[in-house]
């Protein structure tokens, strides 16, 4: 049935440009191919087997512009495991059954211009990215990539441009107490001049279940950011600055930031070369049972892009996270540059170690995590071939281990954990 559909989307979308031709519609067809094989054990359990595997990406994508104005969008898009069962318990590869794998990552209409310049909008399913997308992010790393469906409206004058959205989290639900679901409303503003950002936006009715175990009630959540970056010279900044407040539930508030300082320095010719530091801080909860919830949420960003390649601190850490580090991207030759970064976590506040000495039963309090090292190489030298290359290992404290494993033995398996990948893409 996905397949009868896909043909007939397609031949829709057909009839429709082919209508256009005549209305000055210009159409172009693009796409991508990636392919990405990893082989790690990042798992912290010392018995558990290394995992290997390969999953691939096909986007294809139509974007049709009628009279220099309104544009329509779609991508279409398949995302597998290469040799994994499908969701109907069938193999993938080799058989004769179909995945029906094959979805709209987007799909929309975007009009320019309305009535006056400067004003215009967009509706439908699509990605939102917001300042380097440490709060709202595609995340295009993982093999699906986030996308919501809303609307945008927005007014540009010359360098400043000011944004309304509206997000559709959740559809209306009638089983609930008001049924209205849970949305995003949010306003943006950029000054390209300033290269700043300021955005705010509520989340209205978001669900906790299973998210929260204070509380499975909605939560109304606001969150205020800010995001600038400057050169000078040689030198760069970047700076994010977050503050979230709001409510989960009839009784527990919110009150939880973030803040991001990355400095960096180019050198040799044209600047090909850089070095940089910085931390990302967000802040954390040393007490769940009082009436304040300080952790800072992670929201809906690009996680890989931030916090060490191996992603295990992607999600929301209830006791915060510092992350102190340092990076550098070398040009080694033409077509082939190589990146390294080093992480220094800990939590903003202390954890519990599981572990209680029977002999003075005195409770460990610690706030460290551990060490992670990512090597990056990216080349282009084949033609109309992206290919990234890159492995990580992460050395964890010992007390870490046992948090994260909830091990309440006193043994040491603080073991390191690696991860490598290897990816090409083909964009047409």
């Amino acid at each position: 049935m996905r397949g009868i559909k896909l043909v007939a989307t397609a031949a829709m979308l057909t009839i429709v440009t082919s209508g256009w031709t005549a209305a000055e519609t210009e159409v172009e067809v693009s796409g991508q191919f990636r392919f990405r094989s990893q082989l790690h054990h990042k798992s912290f359990d010392v018995n558990e087997d290394v995992w290997y595997g390969t999953n691939m990406r096909t986007r294809v994508a139509v974007n049709a512009v009628r009279d220099s104005n309104a544009l329509a969008f779609v991508q279409f898009q398949d995302s597998r495991d290469m040799g994994a069962i499908d969701k109907f318990g069938n193999w993938q590869s080799g058989s004769l059954s179909d995945g029906e794998g094959v979805d709209i990552h987007q799909a929309y209409v975007r009009i320019d211009r309305i009535w006056t310049d400067g004003l215009g909008m967009k509706t439908g399913r699509f990605e939102l990215k917001l300042g380097n997308e440490r709060v709202f992010g595609a995340v295009d790393w993982d093999n699906v990539g986030r996308s919501w469906e809303g609307s945008q409206v927005w007014y540009r004058s010359g360098p400043r441009r000011f944004t309304g959205f509206w997000l559709v989290k959740r559809a209306q639900d009638y089983d609930n107490d008001d049924g209205w679901g849970s949305s995003i409303f949010g306003l943006h503003f950029r000054c390209d001049r300033a290269n700043l950002e300021l955005f705010g936006f509520y989340e209205m009715d978001r669900d906790t279940t299973g998210l929260d175990f204070m509380t499975n009630d909605d939560m109304d959540r606001y969150t205020y950011a800010l995001y600038w970056k400057g050169q000078r010279d040689r030198f760069d900044l970047e700076v994010n600055g977050v503050y979230q407040a709001g409510q989960k539930g009839d009784y527990l508030d919110i009150s939880a930031y973030l803040f991001t300082v990355e400095t960096g320095f180019s050198f040799g010719a044209g600047g090909k070369h850089r070095l940089a530091a910085g931390i990302d801080y967000a802040s954390g909860d040393d007490n769940p049972y009082d009436s304040t919830d300080n952790t800072y949420d992670n929201l809906y960003y690009t996680g890989h892009k931030f916090r060490g390649y191996m992603d295990y601190f992607v999600a929301t850490e209830t006791h915060g996270l510092m992350d102190a580090m340092v990076r550098g991207k070398f040009a080694l030759a033409p077509q082939w540059t190589a990146r390294t970064d080093l992480h220094y976590f800990k939590t903003a506040k202390a954890y519990q170690d599981p572990y209680v000495d029977p002999a003075t039963s005195q409770i460990n309090e610690t706030t460290s995590v551990g060490l992670e090292f990512d090597f990056t190489l990216n080349t282009t030298s084949v033609a109309g071939v992206n290919v990234l290359a890159g492995c990580s290992v992460f050395l964890p404290d010992e007390s870490f281990v046992r948090y994260r494993l909830r091990d309440y033995a006193g043994e040491s398996k603080n073991d390191p954990t690696y991860w490598s990948y290897a990816q090409v893409a083909v964009d047409f």
